[in-house]
């Protein structure tokens, strides 16, 4: 209820302070009128804020003379008070809703660059002195194990806010002059009233409390706690309460901005004159340095405090974030660790198969190599084999010629021999060394036509009808390669119709499918053997049969490189030759 009662309190503050505020707007614009002005002027309403660290009902009774007073000496103005806690009291300064504050020093020192005005010092009527009337005290309960400000480490201790003075920083002082770091201590901060952090203590809610000095002897007069419940630690000097710092100077009234000079002096009088049982409640402003000095040890606003003091606040007030920023930065750097380490291993595992591939490929072509060369020198035996024996019988035969015709004849078929030898090894190096061109489209119809009109007069001379059967249209390939394998099949087919020196048919045929060409060479020459077929890209045929020796084996490894497949197979009386190239490779 008391918290509902303070917000309903300000909410009306709030509008009152807003429509006097109207008001005097109105007054400044009818300023003009000249006749009204010096009436005016003379009235006017103003703001003054109470720290009410106890609360707004227990400031308004404590404050409530100080107003009368005032109102009574200067009934030309009215003056309202409005008490609020230190954050409430930041807020309304900083809108420039009060006109005069009535604060503690710590709050004044704070608030200077809100351009107050020290008017006069409060003279507690308990310790009579305007710089002796403050204190903190450090309270535990009397039934706590407690004896020593060094065994508070790993306690709940509370206070109302960060920057009360007595209520905090007076006492924290003195802890830390004491070797008490309070970063060690579970400080909580439960804000005002003061009053809550003696019940929680009382219930068991905190074990210790730093409280303003006479706060536990107010409240004892009152009747709201029982003192035998409490027990102070770091007791000073006798005094009237019980208090664990020295004394500092005590609250201020203060004046918000300049005012009109004439209006300062007479509060300040009217101030200065206020008495209780004929001892004045107000004194003359006094210097603060040692409320300063202390700030500056705690508070960055108030000077430079040291470095570790300030990490320190920021270590207490965001510790939260703190561990949850560290807690991702953690889970950052082990995921970073993870992927380095996979990184790592994969990047040894690439290199190891890297190298193991490379390895491979030598192996392979070595091997590649060998093959070749096995099949080259098994090619040039086979191929060479019927030259260089044509050329031995040539001669032989020149010998025991005597006719200069016969030995002229002779010399022309070892000529003939040796170009057939040269021609071998001239295709045997093209097939081994040259790359093939990039492919181009072409016509397999006209290729067809030019091939079959290169060897009609062949076929002529061993009683050969050679014809050609081809479809429209273009094929992507190495045209080159493809002519090769195409002459190279004629070629065979014409050289077992000269070796059974009898006439026949020769069919070329190009056709285009859905998924690329079939060219095919079909004659009627008596067919291959079964072992030629089978062999037929493993290794080379061991005889030459049909007439097909390394210039089958030529033909079959372009179709390879061609992408394409070389088949053969025996058909009736015949062979048939196929070829199938894809439209893509």
């Amino acid at each position: 209820m008391g918290l509902i009662q303070d917000k309903l309190y300000l909410i009306s503050n709030y509008v009152i302070t807003g429509i006097r505020l109207f008001f005097r707007r109105c007054l400044v614009r009818w300023a003009g009128w000249g006749m009204l002005l010096p009436v005016l002027a003379q009235a006017a309403d103003y703001q003054i804020g109470f720290l009410a660290y106890r609360g707004e009902a227990r400031a308004r009774t404590e404050w409530q003379p100080v107003l009368d007073d005032l109102n009574r000496a200067l009934p030309a103005h009215r003056f309202d008070g409005v008490f609020l806690t230190q954050q409430q009291l930041n807020q309304q300064l900083a809108e420039g809703r009060l006109d005069f504050v009535v604060t503690n020093p710590a709050h004044y020192v704070l608030s200077r660059h809100q351009g107050l005005n020290w008017l006069a010092s409060w003279l507690d009527p308990r310790f009579g002195s305007a710089r002796e009337s403050v204190a903190g005290t450090l309270l535990v309960r009397a039934d706590s194990g407690l004896t020593a400000s060094h065994q508070l480490s790993g306690r709940r201790v509370g206070a109302v806010h960060e920057q009360a003075f007595g209520g905090y920083l007076l006492v924290a002082e003195q802890l830390r002059r004491r070797g008490v770091a309070l970063a060690s201590v579970d400080l909580q901060f439960r804000g005002y009233p003061v009053d809550a952090l003696i019940y929680l203590l009382r219930d068991g809610a905190l074990d210790a409390a730093m409280v303003p000095a006479c706060t536990l002897e107010q409240m004892t007069e009152e009747g709201l706690v029982n003192p035998a419940d409490f027990r102070a630690l770091l007791v000073q000097a006798d005094t009237p309460c019980v208090r664990s710092t020295p004394l500092y100077p005590g609250w201020s009234f203060a004046a918000v901005d300049s005012r009109d000079e004439t209006l300062l002096r007479d509060i300040t009088q009217a101030l200065l004159a206020m008495k209780q049982q004929d001892r004045p409640l107000w004194g003359a402003p006094i210097r603060l340095d040692e409320v300063e000095q202390l700030l500056r040890n705690w508070q960055p606003d108030a000077g430079e405090a040291p470095t570790w003091q300030m990490l320190r606040r920021v270590l207490l007030g965001y510790w939260q974030w703190l561990a949850g920023l560290m807690l991702v930065l953690l889970v950052i750097a082990l995921h970073h660790v993870r992927v380095t380490r996979l990184l790592l291993r994969r990047t040894d595992e690439r290199d190891r198969l890297h190298g193991l591939i490379q390895s491979r490929e030598q192996e392979l072509a070595r091997a590649r190599q060998a093959t070749l060369l096995g099949e080259m020198a098994t090619g040039l035996a086979h191929e060479l084999n019927q030259p260089l024996s044509a050329i031995q019988a040539y001669a032989q035969a020149g010998e025991l010629m005597t006719s200069e015709q016969s030995s002229r004849e002779v010399f022309n078929h070892i000529v003939g021999e040796t170009e057939r030898g040269a021609d071998i090894i001239r295709r045997f190096r093209q097939w081994a060394s040259q790359p093939l061109p990039g492919p181009e489209a072409f016509a397999p119809q006209a290729l067809c036509r030019e091939l079959a009109e290169r060897l009609t007069p062949r076929a002529n001379a061993a009683g050969v009808r050679l014809d050609v059967r081809t479809d429209q249209g273009t094929l992507l390939s190495v045209q080159p390669a493809v002519e090769q394998i195409l002459s190279n099949l004629l070629g065979n087919s014409l050289d077992a119709f000269e070796r059974r020196q009898r006439g026949g048919h020769v069919l070329l045929c190009a056709v285009q499918e859905e998924d690329g060409w079939r060219l095919t060479v079909e004659d009627d020459a008596g067919g291959v053997s079964p072992v030629v077929i089978e062999a037929l890209g493993h290794t080379l045929p061991a005889s030459r049969i049909h007439g097909m020796g390394i210039g089958l084996l030529v033909s079959y490894r372009l179709a390879r490189r061609l992408g394409g497949k070389l088949t053969l197979a025996n058909v009736d009386e015949g062979t048939r030759s196929e070829l199938f190239l894809p439209k893509e490779h």
